[in-house]
């Protein structure tokens, strides 16, 4: 196979993991690929044949996932979110009269709120990549979603913060 071939280009890409044709689930308690999950009449989850939850809090499914794909997925939510509430509250005419000298000051309050939300979540997540990459086995390939939402979120937290001092200083 010479290595500018669409053969060899298949070969790479199947090699390292980026093919979209079997998706494989790892199962996070029993620590093993589940190539084909099942799917319960009741349920919207899948489940590993030993009858385990294939989802992860914080991360959804438990699939392979890269970096970027992941902290994307940790990072607009986080933003928008954040963005909603702080507009809400920035722009709500109507105030209680006791909280009218305080007007500006309601947005960034529950802004810093949200912003300490995620920061706990993103601090949760990267604590379990962090005990999955000293697992030795399948769980290994969950390392790089959970980093990558992980970051997501820190990230977001340093923008909402920036937001929130801006809200502040701008009155």
């Amino acid at each position: 196979m010479p290595p500018g071939s669409q053969a060899h280009r298949a070969v790479r890409a199947s090699a390292s993991g980026r093919h979209k044709r079997g998706r494989m689930y790892v199962c996070p308690k029993c620590n093993s690929l589940v190539e084909q999950p099942e799917k319960r009449s009741w349920s919207r989850w899948r489940y590993c044949p030993n009858g385990h939850v294939l989802y992860v809090r914080w991360l959804g499914s438990s699939l392979e996932e890269p970096f970027w794909e992941s902290f994307r997925r940790g990072f607009v939510p986080s933003i928008l979110v954040f963005c909603l509430i702080a507009f809400t509250f920035g722009v709500a005419p109507d105030y209680p009269p006791r909280f009218n000298a305080h007007r500006g000051s309601v947005a960034a309050s529950m802004g810093f709120l949200v912003a300490i939300f995620y920061l706990f979540a993103g601090l949760i997540v990267l604590r379990k990549a962090h005990l999955w990459a000293k697992r030795a086995g399948p769980i290994q390939r969950l390392v790089t979603h959970a980093r990558g939402r992980a970051y997501g979120f820190l990230v977001a937290v340093a923008c909402q913060l920036g937001i929130v001092i801006a809200l502040l200083f701008a009155d």
